[in-house]
């Protein structure tokens, strides 16, 4: 890629000299310096010009502002560079697992659970480079909402358009997601193949149990993180005014799924917590890239520099042959 640049643009503002110093020469200085002669004939009746060649007088002015002009750009060294990148790199496969039944509308999140981990989930895929990245939903039963893709915009449409309206959310089927997470990554040649399973329920639907799922998972090099979202104990507003709920979270199953897989589990009780969860597992789950940078770089102020001193040779050289009256300078 060729790229123009200036390497010391804090010159160009001796460029505004060029308009005062006009200002200035017309204002002033022609204006003091002129001279006038009066003759007892009138010198139009003498020779009548065909041709009134009056303002070449201007030239080798504009002539000495150009090489002026000229010599500032100079100074602020116009450069070009030809870059070349060689770029290597291995992404990874991504399935996004996320909870979608009724308990995700619980608002000990603002305004609930499920539109903060959506929230949450594509400030995630922002930070990816090169992952194919899917999304699965669950509640009382799973489905694969999006197939693996590059396309990280149309992931993230998706995404805002998830509601809890999506299936019958009366339960939560972690076993089918993840088998069904499975099925798409199964497929996938890639070294690295990961699941975040994000729910604040326990598995109650389904006709699979999520921990053969995750051994399952395991045995084809998979790897799953979970994320329990939620509070542990909040103050729920009912009929008969605020009521103690403590949440059904299954953390023990999720630490298992976790463990079995080599994954991690992580345990959001807030919006900044889950945000530092994915930060963590983003850290964790890098993208190898490979990058060679070579930058040719050319200095273009010579030929610049050049002619500026012609512009200014030619001034000197036109106001030796006349073109300019003496009288009046």
């Amino acid at each position: 890629m060729i790229k123009n640049y200036l390497a010391n643009q804090e010159f160009l503002w001796l460029l505004t000299l060029v308009p005062i110093y006009l200002l200035w020469y017309i204002g002033y200085y022609r204006r003091k310096k002129r001279l006038i002669l009066r003759f007892s004939y009138d010198p139009n009746k003498v020779l009548k010009r065909k041709l009134n060649l009056s303002f070449l007088v201007w030239v080798p002015l504009l002539l000495q502002l150009a090489g002026f002009s000229l010599c500032v750009y100079a100074l602020a060294r116009p450069q070009t560079s030809l870059e070349t990148t060689k770029r290597w790199s291995e992404g990874i496969d991504i399935m996004l697992l996320l909870d979608t039944s009724g308990s995700m509308e619980t608002q000990d999140f603002d305004p609930n659970r499920l539109e903060v981990a959506k929230a949450k989930a594509i400030q995630f895929i922002e930070g990816r480079v090169d992952d194919r990245i899917g999304i699965i939903v669950f509640a009382e039963d799973a489905f694969s909402y999006v197939p693996l893709t590059l396309d990280y915009d149309l992931l993230k449409k998706q995404i805002k358009d998830i509601s809890p309206e999506i299936m019958p959310k009366q339960g939560t089927a972690i076993g089918s997601a993840i088998a069904i997470g499975i099925n798409r990554l199964n497929t996938s040649k890639s070294k690295s193949r990961i699941m975040i399973l994000m729910t604040d329920g326990a598995s109650n639907r389904g006709q699979i149990d999520p921990i053969m799922a995750s051994r399952l998972a395991v045995e084809l090099g998979m790897k799953i993180y979970c994320i329990g979202i939620g509070k542990k104990e909040f103050m729920m507003p009912g009929m008969f005014g605020a009521q103690k709920v403590t949440s059904d979270l299954d953390e023990e199953s999720l630490k298992e799924i976790a463990a079995i897989t080599a994954g991690e589990f992580f345990r959001s009780t807030d919006e900044k917590g889950l945000e530092s969860i994915f930060a963590r597992i983003s850290s964790m789950e890098k993208t190898e890239v490979f990058e060679e940078n070579q930058k040719d770089v050319t200095d273009l102020y010579p030929k610049y520099l050049l002619w500026g001193f012609l512009c200014f040779g030619g001034a000197f050289l036109l106001m030796l042959a006349g073109m300019f009256n003496p009288l009046e300078e």
